[in-house]
């Protein structure tokens, strides 16, 4: 058994980093009776070949429907990721919570939603409020979209139309960034 500290170290992260991956129950650990956390070697040996294998992760699609989110769960596939689509904020929630996804793509232009309402949620829902967030939209940011974008600490943007490659290309980028 090792301390996260110790963990960190060998992940070339901090101890709170590992800390936090084991509060969200993405590292195995055990606590001990005086508070601190015991990690077991060989469940960090595993944890390190899963963030090797940035395949299979399910990404959750939210999108009012239509050929764009088609086309954004194709790309998904290709990558050899799992693409699960809701189409309204109270299907995402519900999703979120039950699939624990590994990433959240979301159209902020869905027409008859506020995705900026349910992005604020997903930030204020305890087991999937640090799940990385792709935000897709029909239009650039205003100014104002801009700073909600960087409140709620969205770790990339994509203004359609965009190619199929460049969506992988930014899946990627942030997977690595967070797994």
């Amino acid at each position: 058994y090792i301390s996260p500290n110790q963990a960190g170290r060998i992940l070339s992260v901090t101890g709170e980093a590992v800390k936090q991956w084991i509060y969200h129950r993405r590292l195995p650990a055990t606590k001990l009776s005086n508070g601190y956390w015991k990690v077991r070697v060989g469940d960090l040996e595993e944890f390190i070949r899963a963030r090797q294998d940035l395949s299979n992760k399910r990404i959750l699609l939210i999108d009012n429907g239509g050929s764009d989110v088609q086309e954004l769960a194709q790309a998904v596939e290709k990558m050899g990721h799992v693409p699960v689509v809701a189409h309204n904020p109270a299907d995402a929630l519900l999703k979120a919570s039950d699939l624990y996804p590994s990433l959240f793509i979301i159209n902020v232009s869905m027409s008859g939603a506020d995705a900026w309402k349910l992005l604020n949620k997903i930030r204020q829902t305890r087991n999937i409020k640090t799940i990385p967030i792709l935000i897709v939209s029909d239009h650039d940011l205003k100014d104002a979209e801009s700073d909600l974008a960087v409140e709620i600490g969205a770790q990339g943007f994509l203004k359609r139309p965009f190619k199929s490659q460049t969506v992988q290309d930014e899946i990627q980028k942030i997977l690595r960034r967070v797994m």
